[in-house]
């Protein structure tokens, strides 16, 4: 199923009126829940945190983390960018994704991205392998376990690309 999809300029909003704005589907609640609660879970999976860490680290309560991570309430837009400050923008990508975007932290512009490449082509090699656990198709496991190198390295990338476009600059 295809979640995104172009809305021509006489596409009817569920109150009647007319999306003349958005190019996108508005996102439902449980959509919305949804990717606060991955936001979470990566986050408290890729650091290992608690409730009660997340919650001191962003400045709200930990039933407010709770409730998110269970999908049963929702975050304020104050909140969500908190997320992005502390942890990385990236880290709001799920949320993001809901509007056919992504966000990548960029790592400064000397670092050589070419190891941080290497490193997530190999840990996708590995997924691959045909004597891995999920045989030559990478499991959700493995696709989550190789998530922060895949991150690494197109930060990296990303890096050299601003790097190089800033020389469009000068030239």
């Amino acid at each position: 199923m295809t979640r995104f999809f172009a809305l021509n300029m006489e596409t009817l909003m569920p109150d009647g009126s007319t999306n003349v704005l958005l190019p996108l589907r508005l996102p439902t609640q449980k959509e919305l829940r949804s990717a606060v609660a991955n936001m979470i879970r990566d986050i408290q999976r890729e650091r290992g945190e608690t409730d009660q860490d997340t919650a001191d680290r962003l400045g709200i309560s930990i039933g407010t983390v709770r409730n998110a991570r269970n999908e049963s309430a929702d975050l304020n837009a104050l909140t969500i960018a908190r997320i992005g400050a502390v942890y990385g923008a990236d880290h709001v990508n799920p949320y993001n994704a809901l509007y056919g975007a992504t966000a990548t932290r960029v790592c400064a512009p000397t670092e050589d991205p070419l190891c941080h490449m290497a490193r997530a082509v190999s840990r996708m090699c590995d997924m691959r392998c045909p004597d891995g656990p999920g045989g030559a198709t990478e499991t959700p496991k493995e696709l989550l376990d190789a998530l922060p190198d895949m991150k690494r390295a197109r930060a990296a990338l990303d890096g050299l690309i601003a790097r190089t476009e800033r020389l469009r600059l000068v030239a």
